[in-house]
């Protein structure tokens, strides 16, 4: 418990402070791998991308060669298949596949000799927050990062009105302030961030000028529905949005104080393992099983 207070305390105190990005002079230079789900070519991922080079780090683009929106933590390990990677100009790389296989392919091969120093994945057109983490590329290429070792910071840009994104430029500048005192607080310990961790941040349609560490919500923002496509076949069925109408149950929960227009940011550690009170309960239920 005392640990998963203080990681977000700490990281609190060093983020929040950076009102303003601070100058390329006084970062250490990060050498960054930058992926996405939209695709290499992704308008906002390749501003990103200027926006960091600007601000003094190295950025290496890998993604995917096309939209790969949705497919969670998924990877490619059919063993003795192949993988299409291509180099599409010096520094941008486009891979035949998830958000996973990008960073896998991108930390194995081209950062092979000296792995990354973060991995950013993002920004997203769309937030990605409470439950929806579970299936989001975005969210998933943090977390394959995490298991090679490396940190990573996810960054999602909330929908508005008529699937716009009026706040991508703004939150594109959130993105290098936050990458910027990440570089510049690390010094301390040596560490970009805590082992193990990744974070996702989420920025808001209109913000309200402050950034809150927050819950993980539990509630899918927009589920999906079914209804039947007989224009389509006989048996098929049209899948359809059905958005979120109740608060999320969880207090702080990233979906509430993101709608309420705040900047969203939540550690996350890539582990689906519950808790040791669940394990308990569990173990207590199943035990004298014998195979």
């Amino acid at each position: 418990m005392f640990r998963r207070i203080l990681i977000p305390f700490l990281l609190l105190a060093s983020l929040v402070g950076a009102a303003a990005p601070a100058q390329a002079k006084d970062q250490h230079s990060l050498r960054i791998l930058l992926t996405n789900d939209d695709g290499y070519s992704s308008s906002s991922t390749q501003s990103l991308r200027q926006a960091l080079i600007a601000a003094g780090h190295q950025v290496t683009i890998v993604a995917p060669l096309t939209d790969a929106s949705a497919v969670g933590t998924g990877l490619n390990i059919k063993f003795g298949s192949t993988l299409e990677a291509v180099e599409r100009s010096p520094g941008i790389w486009s891979i035949a596949g998830s958000p996973g296989d990008a960073v896998a392919f991108g930390v194995r091969v081209l950062f092979a000799s000296n792995p990354p120093d973060l991995v950013i994945s993002g920004p997203n057109a769309g937030e990605n927050v409470a439950a929806l983490i579970n299936h989001s590329g975005t969210v998933g290429a943090a977390v394959t990062a995490l298991a090679g070792g490396v940190p990573a910071v996810a960054f999602s840009t909330a929908r508005g009105p008529s699937n716009s994104f009026p706040s991508t430029q703004q939150s594109i500048d959130f993105a290098v302030k936050v990458v910027n005192k990440l570089a510049a607080t690390s010094a301390y310990n040596g560490k970009i961030l805590p082992d193990h961790t990744a974070l996702n941040v989420n920025y808001p349609v209109t913000p309200n000028g402050q950034v809150k560490f927050a819950k993980l919500g539990t509630s899918l923002p927009v589920s999906t529905d079914y209804a039947p496509a007989p224009d389509v076949c006989a048996t098929c069925y049209r899948i359809l949005p059905l958005p979120a109408t109740g608060p999320d149950p969880v207090t702080d929960a990233d979906r509430t104080l993101l709608d309420a227009g705040n900047v969203t940011i939540t550690a996350l550690d890539g582990s689906w393992e519950a808790g040791p009170a669940v394990t308990t309960l569990v173990k207590v239920r199943l035990t004298n099983l014998t195979p």
